[in-house]
């Protein structure tokens, strides 16, 4: 080979190199950006998914909520133990879940779980002792202050949807 030739080669090499080094800054800042794109649409899929499941958990403890009142009014005091123990444990699940997240929540779950364990001790009394006394009209009224609350998260949680928080 001539030297001529070589240095053709050179020249070419270094031309491709000058033309290929734009090109490949390029493709590295779009695949960064799909990079980019990707994680904040994965981001997305979680908080709606996590949405979904706060939704679904908040409409499980007002079920709970009112088959504790229905139980009791029929005297299935065992059900409505159960329930309100079901109960406890799901809004204690919700509030960890809240910990994590930007959602705001008009719940005090400190005071829902204070009236829940008075509401449960009433049932488990009644259950040791045939003779103790369900106090129907506060359960109830406790119970309604909860799912009241329960029914606002649901609100604000469908609005956090509407607005993309």
């Amino acid at each position: 080979m001539s030297d001529e030739f070589v240095k053709w080669i050179g020249v070419l090499g270094s031309v491709a190199s000058l033309v290929g080094l734009p090109i490949a800054i390029w493709q590295i800042y779009k695949t960064r950006r799909a990079a980019e794109a990707a994680e904040d649409a994965s981001l997305q899929t979680q908080k709606s998914i996590l949405r979904n499941l706060l939704l679904s958990d908040v409409s499980i403890c007002i079920k709970h909520i009112e088959e504790i009142k229905s139980s009791a009014r029929n005297e299935k005091y065992e059900l409505s133990l159960t329930r309100v123990s079901d109960l406890i444990s799901q809004l204690i699940q919700i509030q960890e879940v809240l910990k994590g997240s930007s959602q705001i929540h008009q719940i005090d779950f400190d005071k829902a779980l204070l009236k829940l364990v008075v509401i449960r001790k009433d049932f488990e009394r009644k259950l040791v002792k045939d003779s103790g006394k369900i106090n129907t009209v506060r359960n109830n009224n406790q119970l309604d202050l909860i799912s009241d609350s329960l029914n606002k998260l649901i609100g604000e949680t469908k609005i956090g949807i509407r607005t993309g928080e």
